[in-house]
């Protein structure tokens, strides 16, 4: 069995991994960074709707004439249960990605730090001893092991990295959505706009998107709470919705998954190793979005990671600072978010119906969130818990 040695391991070739490698790599070139991805390419499969916001995503790389940006989004549109307008912001919002060239192009960046990139190699299992983890793996030349001083676990909602070290990161069921999306053609919509719709019979418990990908073309997809969905699985669902919505439309291909719409894992370290990204829950948990939250947090781990090297100390108590860290950064706005996604969940599609109705009344240029979540006080003041902090 062949061996390798390096002094970080990333687990998982996603936008989390792939910072954190990039980082690492930069922060001390001394180091041996090795990431390992799964799949046989960088980006692809494509697992979710490619939004993300301008503020974020200029942190990393920047977006402006990149080839991995599909479309510039300028405007967001909500739509109510029946079907009611809400246009909710105007301005520099963000981007719809191309993750097929946006995931290679991060990997390039990691690449020329020094990073070294193995596709098609997957972990299998991992053990800890006195000199740090052995990890095995199976990739295209058989098995092998690679012993790592630390091992950053980036391996999406369904990470065994985390598990396999002996930290808890099981999720609710009924915080488990299960979602479906399909590229479509030859639809009438806002290109400059992304499309969110909520309802029961829209996405029970979730909601439906549209993201343009350019003039015509759109992601559509919606996630659901497996628990809600009454039987049907959300490829039904989203059947049901562009038939009803988009019923001219030329599917031209599918995705399914998972998102974890939890809070962020109570213990994302131990000895020699770390998680981030949706390995660790640190997903948005009131709208599903995760790809800015995983680069942030790779990040994170890897200025950890870095320092404990140079410190020569990775136990436990050492990374503890990239948890705290993390949840002064989101992680504690997550909790909060979580909180009023429940609260949300007790209102029916008549009280969305209501508020859209009464947003529609505040002028295009004053509908803020916190003049939204005003107006849903005044109808359910028991919201105020929740909301007072971020939109009151």
């Amino acid at each position: 069995m062949t061996t390798l040695r390096c002094d970080v391991l990333v687990v998982g070739g996603g936008p989390a991994g792939l910072v954190a490698a990039r980082e690492a790599a930069t922060a001390d070139r001394g180091l041996d960074v090795l990431v390992l991805e799964r799949d046989r390419s960088i980006g692809a499969p494509v697992r979710c709707g490619e939004g993300v916001g301008s503020q974020g995503i200029g942190e990393f790389i920047d977006p402006v004439g990149a080839p991995w940006v599909s479309r510039r989004i300028t405007r967001v549109i909500f739509w109510a249960p029946d079907g009611t307008e809400v246009r909710v912001a105007e301005g520099d919002v963000g981007y719809v990605l191309d993750r097929t060239r946006f995931e290679p192009a991060l990997a390039a960046e990691a690449g020329r730090a020094g990073a070294e990139i193995l596709v098609g190699t997957e972990a299998t299992g991992l053990a800890r001893d006195a000199d740090g983890w052995h990890v095995r793996t199976a990739g295209p030349r058989g098995e092998s092991e690679v012993r790592a001083r630390v091992v950053i676990g980036a391996d999406g909602v369904e990470s065994m990295v985390g598990r396999w070290a002996g930290l808890d990161t099981r999720v609710p069921a009924r915080d488990m959505e299960s979602c479906a999306q399909y590229v479509v053609a030859g639809i009438d919509f806002d290109p400059d706009a992304i499309y969110l719709h909520f309802g029961d019979e829209i996405a029970p418990g979730g909601y439906a998107w549209v993201f343009p990908k350019g003039e015509g073309v759109a992601n559509v997809g919606l996630g659901i709470v497996a628990l809600q969905g009454r039987g049907r699985p959300a490829r039904e669902w989203l059947h049901s919705y562009l038939d009803s919505y988009f019923p001219t439309g030329v599917r031209t291909g599918y995705t399914v998954g998972g998102v974890i719409v939890h809070t962020t894992v109570k213990r994302t370290v131990t000895d020699g190793l770390l998680l981030c990204g949706d390995a660790a829950h640190m997903i948005n948990p009131l709208s599903g979005g995760g790809i800015v939250n995983a680069m942030k947090a790779g990040r994170l781990a890897a200025q950890t990671a870095v320092a404990a090297l140079a410190a020569r100390d990775t136990s436990a108590r050492s990374l503890q600072r990239y948890h705290d860290a993390w949840m002064s950064l989101l992680g504690d706005d997550h909790v909060r978010f979580y909180r009023l996604k429940e609260a949300l969940n007790r209102f029916d599609d008549a009280f969305f119906n209501q508020l859209a109705r009464t947003v529609n009344g505040i002028p295009p240029e004053r509908r803020t969130l916190a003049r939204i979540f005003a107006a849903a006080l005044v109808r359910h003041p028991t919201l105020l818990p929740v909301v007072a902090k971020y939109f009151v």
